[in-house]
């Protein structure tokens, strides 16, 4: 017993440094994109991110602001909250909203990209020394150069695949119960922010259970307390707002739509899936609608054949599967490969008729050369821990894939493919020291590679719905199919 209460009373010690040998590097990131988004050309929020920003102002109700305030059925409190401060800036000062998103959205960058993707990335692999700061700033450049204007918007994917991370390199650096308390609030707080990272709550418990250096029985029974209370302390109030306004007894956020039955959102977008290859959203002025589909028109055939209005269920999506598994596993393929393909550095497309070709092989280039990577690892020496904390990132992209595909929507599988690039090439790996039969059979691999890339890619530019559109920007006819409507 003494031994125990000893372990809890230093359990509660000073907090872990393992952040400090990024905080120069976050700090530099911070500035460059404090300098580059108010010159990006974005005056003003829009759509998701314009909604997030409005039930920011949810909190102050009848001259008083109180957490229970909040009444939005779609979208969890968690992240509106943090917003709450700057609208409240904002409605005495009159600074346009987009200057505050740009400003939460450099914070975002910097600790994202500066601090917790290095730092979870040292603690996961156990290396005793910090990643050198050339790699670090390779890793903050290729997320500078395909994602840099998603930071202008207030936006819950990269905040919540912060918190995620967080979350887990809280599990791995240290084993105090403060600490573990705080890992529980950041993954609950990710699953709130976005309720797809649920799929990822049972692997954080086995990381919890694998980890290296795992104590006693009794301090592990201990850690997983602490990661419930910390969690508790996030969903506790959700589960009072859903209580109080919408009289249902769950602490997770209701994602419900009021275009659609109550909890039928994920069927509803398996459903577009079958349908609809990819997306995008047009704030521009050279395309007639705010939404961009990309037909996929033998599965409109199909759809237009059965004539579900829509899916409301999951098992009813696994039947039209077994029914039709060609065409699914085609689309899920194809759905992967989109949501691989980025076409705009931004969620919000302000031109769609523009050559995106440059954009396009840079990041199949650096795909290719992650791939080289990935196929030199020795996945089998890998530890458990490892593969469950691959499992926490990419199983919740596993649940995207079947739907109409937005790159974002594998946000977690684009940054690890740019860590192994940048934290795991080899230093020896050098073009000079290849010999010719080797440099030989990596131009060939590069080029079939980048070749079938652009004409997939091409494929699915070429069925943009009202008018498609080459990787030059080229404008093509509208696909002969007339637009599907859920009726049908």
């Amino acid at each position: 017993m003494r031994r125990l209460l000893a372990h809890r009373w230093t359990a509660w010690g000073k907090a872990p440094q393992w952040w400090r040998p990024y905080g120069a590097g976050a700090l530099l990131i911070l500035g460059l994109y404090l300098l580059y988004l108010p010159f990006s050309g974005f005056d003003a929020l829009a759509f998701d991110a314009k909604q997030y920003w409005t039930v920011a102002a949810y909190f102050h109700k009848g001259g008083s602001t109180s957490l229970f305030s909040y009444d939005n059925s779609m979208r969890g409190y968690f992240y509106p909250l943090l917003l709450y401060p700057l609208h409240a800036v904002h409605y005495f000062t009159h600074i346009p909203p987009i200057v505050f998103g740009r400003l939460q959205g450099a914070v975002s960058a910097a600790l994202g990209f500066g601090l917790i993707g290095p730092g979870l990335w040292q603690a996961v692999r156990g290396d005793a020394s910090p990643i050198s700061w050339r790699r670090r700033l390779a890793f903050a450049g290729l997320g500078f150069l395909f994602w840099r204007d998603h930071f202008n918007f207030t936006l819950s994917d990269f905040p919540a695949l912060w918190l995620l991370g967080a979350g887990l390199w809280l599990l791995y650096g240290s084993g105090r119960l403060r600490w573990l308390l705080l890992a529980g609030a950041c993954v609950a707080a990710a699953t709130n922010v976005r309720p797809i990272y649920l799929a990822s709550v049972p692997f954080v418990l086995g990381v919890l259970l694998t980890r290296p250096a795992l104590p006693g029985r009794r301090a592990v029974l201990l850690q997983l307390l602490a990661l419930a209370v910390g969690a508790a302390l996030v969903l506790g109030p959700q589960l009072i707002i859903n209580q109080r306004h919408f009289q249902r007894d769950t602490p997770l956020v209701l994602a419900q739509d009021q275009n659609i039955p109550p909890g039928t959102l994920y069927p509803a977008k398996l459903w577009f899936g079958l349908i609809h290859q990819r997306y995008e959203t047009n704030i521009g002025l050279d395309y007639p609608e705010p939404v961009m589909f990309f037909v996929d028109q033998e599965g409109r055939r199909l759809v237009q054949a059965e004539q579900p209005m829509w899916f409301t269920s999951v098992p009813e999506f696994l039947g039209f599967a077994r029914r039709h598994p060609a065409l699914v596993a085609r689309q899920s393929l194809l759905h992967l490969f989109n949501g691989l393909d980025v076409q705009y550095t931004t969620p919000y497309v302000a031109q769609v008729y523009t050559p995106t070709l440059g954009l396009v092989v840079l990041n199949f280039t650096a795909l290719f050369a992650a791939g080289l990577v990935l196929l030199r690892a020795r996945w089998r020496r890998r530890p458990l821990h490892e593969w469950l904390t691959l499992a926490v990132l990419l199983v919740p992209c596993a649940f995207m894939v079947p739907v109409s595909m937005e790159c974002r929507f594998l946000l977690p599988l684009h940054l690890l493919l740019y860590a192994a690039l940048c934290f795991a090439w080899p230093a020896h790996w050098r073009w000079l020291a290849c010999s010719r039969q080797q440099r030989l059979i990596l131009t060939g691999a590069y080029v079939l590679f980048l070749a079938l890339c652009l004409s997939l890619s091409s494929y699915t530019q070429a069925h943009l719905e009202l008018g498609g559109r080459t990787l030059l920007g080229r404008k093509l006819p509208p696909t002969s199919m007339r637009p599907l409507s859920a009726a049908e």
